[in-house]
């Protein structure tokens, strides 16, 4: 598909299930962040180039996928590179740690439009004070960019969600509600392999509690960038504490039932914590930033908690970026569906 080589370069991003194919032809190669439907087919046996990542991603690419150190290439945030004759930029993209929006820019070509790929991203209004979208944006006379957007909630069904911030002083004030109505309670923590980690950091913060991590998420939380505190928080001992973490699968009726079950010595109630976009839409907008479900001794909260971009975001982006032409990089069924997100965004 277009959207996986910017417009100018012989580059993929976040391509690699095509690295088999013939027509690839590609030495230098881009991952943008550690989700699997971004990284899929990148193996141990990887040996078509050099693959280019935030030290975060890098490390998860390195120690998870076991790629080898020569192949991969840390590229820091707002630290230019010249790769192939093209100045590449990773600027952060306010999605999960590690992941980065990246800037094609081509100074040898001075007609040519600047490329941005977004990877997965969460627009806020500090990114238009960003250098190197200013640089790109901010001069009449330069050729307008190319964005490579995300797409994941281009629709009217997800036109707004609850900022982060919100969302969090939501979860502080639920854990400390409900901390108070019983002693016998776990507390769970849905997240991705990477993703949705402030959740849980911020529920131990105010309960000045340390949170357990298993062993597949240890790893994972190693190659991400913490402060001390925040590092000090987490225990590998699930007897230590009562904030656990675990899959998002694991915050379902059904698997809290099991946990509930499992833990049936320690604690008599289960509270889930479920964060992810989805839990909100148009139809169901109300003024709280959680809900609250309960059935019996389990309690779950659905947290709007979205790390990508709503529908009016996007719009925002659109209109701050002013791009030349914007390839949707979700759900672009190169037809109706395509046409219908871009019409949705200008």
């Amino acid at each position: 598909p277009a959207w996986i080589r910017p417009p100018g370069t012989m580059f993929i991003v976040d391509g690699f299930e095509y690295a088999a194919s013939s027509e690839a032809r590609c030495e230098h190669w881009f991952l943008t962040h550690f989700h699997a439907d971004h990284h899929r087919g990148l193996t141990r046996t990887f040996d078509r180039g050099v693959v280019y990542g935030t030290r975060t991603t890098t490390e998860l690419v390195r120690t998870k996928i076991g790629v080898p150190r020569e192949r991969l290439r840390v590229v820091e945030f707002g630290v230019v590179v010249r790769v192939d004759g093209v100045d590449v930029t990773f600027l952060r993209a306010n999605h999960c740690p590690g992941a980065a929006m990246i800037c094609f820019e081509f100074p040898h070509r001075r007609d040519a439009s600047p490329v941005l790929h977004t990877g997965d991203f969460r627009f806020h209004d500090g990114m238009r004070n960003d250098p190197t979208l200013l640089r790109i944006t901010s001069d009449p006379s330069a050729p307008r960019p190319i964005l490579i957007l995300d797409t994941t909630y281009c629709s009217l069904e997800h036109d707004d969600f609850p900022t982060q911030e919100r969302v969090l002083k939501a979860v502080r004030d639920a854990v400390v509600h409900e901390d108070l109505l019983s002693t016998r309670k776990l507390f769970l923590f849905g997240t991705y392999t990477i993703g949705k980690e402030k959740v849980f950091l911020e529920a131990a913060k105010v309960l000045n509690r340390k949170v357990y991590i298993g062993k597949a998420k240890r790893s994972v939380m190693d190659a991400i960038a913490l402060d001390p505190e925040e590092r000090s928080a987490m225990t590998h001992d699930d007897s230590k504490t009562n904030l656990h973490v675990v899959p998002m699968g694991s915050t379902s009726f059904m698997k809290m039932a099991s946990i509930l079950k499992y833990y049936k010595s320690r604690f008599d109630t289960v509270i889930a914590f479920r964060p992810t976009g989805w839990t909100f839409s148009a139809q169901k907008k109300t003024a709280r930033a959680t809900s609250r479900r309960q059935r019996g001794r389990l309690i779950q909260y659905g947290l709007p908690y979205s790390e990508h971009s709503s529908l009016n975001e996007l719009r925002e982006f659109v209109r701050f970026m002013n791009p030349k032409f914007i390839f949707p990089h979700v759900n672009n069924d190169g037809g109706e569906n395509a046409k219908r997100m871009l019409t949705l965004l200008r």
